[in-house]
């Protein structure tokens, strides 16, 4: 079978403010989220852009935006959301947006996409149905990408979600292993957002068996105990049945 090859997945975006292009950025990919809609069939695949710091672009001095920011992006062909985390959480922004639709940027003026473009290439892949081949392709230093997928509880919705494992363990004495992998997209099935990649977050994943699966969210967060400062923080536990599949990548 074929899988997406994440070491070799990239979006790269175009901007443009005033119809002036002003960048073009290439992010890796490190995630997917594929959300199905059972009644009508449809079917709508987003991606989550490797994160960077909110940055002035081409300057002598003063790259870094200050106050600092962690930017990253979901994204498909038509839709975008941009992720902007301060450390005072009050200051965070989430822009779900059409692609073409300019948006406010840290400077104040308003910027658009002028062309984005997908690298999606596909690789042979080999199921590991075992502890046993995942241990050994773990240890052989073969590349690793998981696959969950989960059904809401009304039935309406599945979502497959894909991700290159960066991370793992293994205990060969007892045949055991566990993935802990993130950030990765996370469907929230009680989301009522008007748009679909507004109903994603950011979430690690980990599991140790096939059928079950517990996620660590991104969400509001207490900056301490007693106090009212909020963050953003992997916080909320979400314990679930799941089917996990696991797939060691050619070369």
């Amino acid at each position: 079978m074929q899988i997406l090859d994440y070491r070799n997945a990239f979006a790269t975006s175009t901007a443009a403010v005033d119809g002036v292009e002003v960048n073009t950025c290439r992010a890796q990919i490190l995630a997917a989220c594929t959300l199905n809609h059972q009644p009508t069939g449809r079917s709508d695949a987003f991606y989550l852009g490797k994160e960077c710091i909110g940055e002035h672009m081409y300057k002598d001095i003063g790259i870094a935006q200050d106050p600092t920011s962690e930017v990253c992006i979901i994204f498909n062909e038509t839709e975008s959301s941009s992720l902007k985390k301060f450390a005072n959480h009050r200051r965070d922004v989430i822009q779900p947006l059409a692609v073409n639709v300019a948006l406010e940027t840290f400077a104040g003026f308003n910027a658009y996409w002028t062309d984005l473009r997908f690298k999606l290439p596909r690789t042979d892949a080999s199921p590991l149905a075992t502890p046993d081949q995942i241990i050994t392709a773990t240890l052989d230093g073969q590349p690793l990408v998981g696959r969950t997928t989960l059904t809401d509880p009304a039935g309406d919705w599945r979502a497959v979600l894909e991700y290159p494992i960066a991370y793992m363990n293994v205990h060969p004495p007892e045949n055991k292993f566990q993935v802990d992998v993130g950030p990765i997209l996370y469907p929230d099935f009680n989301s009522t957002a008007e748009k679909l990649i507004g109903r994603l977050q950011l979430a690690y994943v980990l599991y140790n068996q096939l059928d079950a699966v517990e996620f660590a969210v991104r969400v509001p967060t207490p900056a301490a105990d007693g106090q009212s400062a909020m963050s953003l923080h992997y916080a909320q536990i979400v314990k679930t049945a799941a089917r996990c599949e696991l797939f060691a990548l050619a070369g």
